[in-house]
């Protein structure tokens, strides 16, 4: 039930990409989350897919096997490391994990299942208040966080 009436919240709130103001996520949107085709039929991985081509990744970190297979199938060439990493998937708001990911400028995180409990959902607002988190995306199924120091920090909730 929380996650029906969350849904219904999220939607009341959402925009479009008219109602973002920022050039960064405004192409990010346009020219990642809207663009045609599928990779995966499931919505938050096709946009896990998607994103990781459209910032042109290099190293990845994942949390779980399953969704490291879905990744090699599509993207064979990622190196998959905890080093300083340019992707990071995390299956649901972890802020141990987030903290202790070694991230630069251009780091995007990937979190999966934001809505999933009352807890995912506080642990969330806590990820999008962090000092070192200036931009997200909420996208219901997941969210992206950025830690862009050359973005004022703004949080986005966009319908897909």
């Amino acid at each position: 039930m929380f996650h029906f009436f969350a849904h219904l919240r999220f939607l009341a709130k959402a925009t479009n990409q008219h109602g973002v103001h920022s050039p960064f996520i405004y192409n990010y949107i346009t020219k990642c989350l809207y663009k045609k085709g599928k990779l995966h039929q499931q919505k938050n991985k096709n946009i896990l897919l998607k994103s990781i081509a459209y910032f042109n990744t290099k190293t990845i970190y994942v949390t779980t096997e399953k969704i490291k297979n879905n990744v090699n199938k599509v993207y064979p060439s990622l190196k998959h490391t905890s080093n300083i990493v340019d992707f990071a998937y995390l299956d649901a708001p972890d802020l141990l994990k987030l903290n202790a990911l070694n991230y630069h400028n251009d780091t995007t995180v990937f979190i999966n299942n934001i809505y999933r409990s009352k807890e995912t959902k506080e642990t969330w607002i806590h990820i999008k208040n962090l000092d070192k988190v200036t931009v997200t995306v909420d996208l219901f199924y997941c969210a992206i966080v950025f830690f862009r120091k050359e973005q004022a920090k703004e949080h986005f909730k966009i319908r897909i």
